[in-house]
């Protein structure tokens, strides 16, 4: 049965790999997950709508930054550890590999077809894909404070799936796991966060609280 799976999982990852390359999309996807580029442009974006922003927005900007915070290097990383999966592009020969270009030129990415190269942790590990982890989170972030008719969010964490399987590092499973995991550790902080606010709002901070008395507007 696990044999079974993980024919099922290489194929459809050789499929977006290799069956549907350009190198429009090549650019987009290496931009699209591209740290270098996004961090500093999200982290000022973040700040301005939490100072500008109404009751939900800072809700949102709150639990996302709470939630990635959290998530990506206490949850995601030491799974990341404890699999200690390899990526595709290291362990699966004829992969695509994508690659970040270099500082002064990132969206240029470098291309290659690999073999089967020694496993190379500077690179990380394959499970789970704290990229898509990340995006899960701002995205039902988004949903439970706007609802479920806010959907648009949802196509950008389509997107960054498919962009982590067609760039070499993820496979299929690897993307869907992240998913639920990042919806599930999300929730457990957004609501936590929210109780905690309950008690301590009242005693520290009553003239915030009596404006916002909980962190989930309502709808």
């Amino acid at each position: 049965m696990i044999s079974q799976v993980y024919s099922l999982d290489l194929r459809l990852f050789r499929l977006i790999n290799r069956g549907i390359n350009h190198p429009l999309l090549d650019q987009f996807f290496n931009l699209l997950a591209d740290g270098r580029f996004w961090t500093p442009i999200l982290v000022l974006l973040a700040i301005l709508l939490f100072l500008r922003g109404g009751q939900r927005v800072r809700s949102w900007v709150l639990f996302t930054a709470i939630g990635i915070t959290i998530g990506d290097p206490l949850i995601c990383n030491p799974l990341k550890h404890f699999f200690d999966r390899p990526r595709p592009f290291q362990a699966v020969e004829g992969v695509r590999d994508v690659s970040p270009g270099p500082a002064d030129h990132p969206w240029q990415p470098s291309i290659s077809i690999s073999g089967i190269p020694e496993r190379d942790v500077a690179h990380g590990r394959s499970f789970p894909s704290a990229h898509l982890a990340n995006a899960t989170t701002a995205a039902f972030s988004a949903s439970l404070i706007w609802g479920g008719a806010l959907r648009w969010p949802w196509i950008l964490v389509g997107l960054a799936a498919l962009g982590r399987i067609y760039t070499g590092d993820h496979y299929p499973s690897d993307v869907l796991a992240s998913i639920p995991l990042s919806i599930g550790y999300t929730w457990l902080l957004a609501h936590g966060l929210n109780q905690l606010w309950a008690k301590i709002g009242p005693r520290f901070f009553p003239n915030s609280f009596a404006r916002l008395p909980s962190l989930f507007p309502p709808q």
